[in-house]
């Protein structure tokens, strides 16, 4: 039986790698991201252009740790298919312009047929309010949305 594919977002990556956090949200975000990644060889994991663009900015040693860290999982292909979806999310606006990254991460989920999009993004990514719409938005568009999960969600999820 095939593993399971997981689009492993930046927002994930960024907890991995970061200094110990100094709230106690962001250092039970930053436990489950290390439990998640200790088992992550039971999911196909994946990343994409727009994540690897994305963990090179900010703080040059937190960047080359993040860059460090995601050398290890396959990169996805950049696919016209993909490009387009996005544009469509925000065009619908579905998602904001302004997080445009984020209507790229839900449409190369979807066009490389991820089953899942780990994340700790929950404004535009994981909102409770907005996911049924994006969700019925991409199956109008032909493609099967993954589902947005948190490393916390997917550690009780069944892997492959």
């Amino acid at each position: 039986m095939a593993k399971k594919r997981v689009y492993v977002e930046s927002s994930v990556i960024s907890y991995l790698t970061a200094k110990p956090a100094r709230n106690e949200l962001n250092t039970m975000r930053q436990r489950q991201t290390v439990l998640w990644w200790e088992r992550r060889h039971e999911w196909d994991c994946v990343v994409s252009a727009i994540v690897m663009a994305e963990i090179v900015r900010g703080d040059p040693g937190a960047a080359a740790r993040r860059l460090e860290t995601a050398q290890s999982l396959v990169k996805l292909p950049a696919l016209p298919e993909a490009a387009l979806l996005a544009r469509l999310l925000l065009s619908h606006e579905l998602v904001p312009e302004s997080v445009g990254a984020d209507a790229a991460h839900l449409a190369i989920a979807a066009v490389h047929r991820a089953d899942y999009l780990l994340t700790w993004n929950q404004k535009h990514l994981d909102n409770l309010h907005l996911r049924s719409r994006v969700e019925d938005f991409i199956r109008k568009q032909g493609w099967r949305p993954a589902m947005v999960i948190t490393p916390e969600r997917l550690l009780l999820e069944e892997p492959t």
